[in-house]
Parts: C-alpha cells; sequence; structure tokens
C-alpha cells in the first residue's frame, strides 16, 4: 500500500522529506516520491523506465 511506504519513509526520515530523488523512472516510484515529500519540497526524477508514463500531478500541487 502506497500510503504505508509513504508513511515508514517520512517515519524513518523524521518527518516529511525535503528532497526526493527518484531514479527508477517508473510511475507507482514517482508517485510515491511525490506523496512522501514535503509541501514546498523538491522532487528531482532522474529515471526513465518507459517512454510513456502516467504520474498523478495532484500530489505535486499539495
Amino acid at each position: 500500500d502506497m500510503a504505508e511506504e509513504v508513511v515508514e519513509m517520512q517515519k524513518a526520515m523524521g518527518g516529511p522529506i525535503d528532497i526526493t530523488f527518484e531514479c527508477v523512472g517508473f510511475s507507482k516510484t514517482m508517485s510515491t516520491a511525490l506523496k512522501a515529500t514535503r509541501s514546498g519540497g523538491k522532487v528531482c526524477l532522474l529515471g526513465l523506465g518507459h517512454s510513456q508514463l502516467t504520474v498523478p500531478l495532484t500530489a505535486a500541487a499539495a
């Protein structure tokens, strides 16, 4: 469950994450990176897993 993954990552980091580097390039990992990063934080998308991806950007707008 992505929500549980986000909670576990934030718990391990001591709170919402300031900067996230996503290096895999899959929709799920990009979505997780966007949701785990604090509002106003930075997400660096480095991975290129597929030529076309669907990533919900509403998490980035929050």
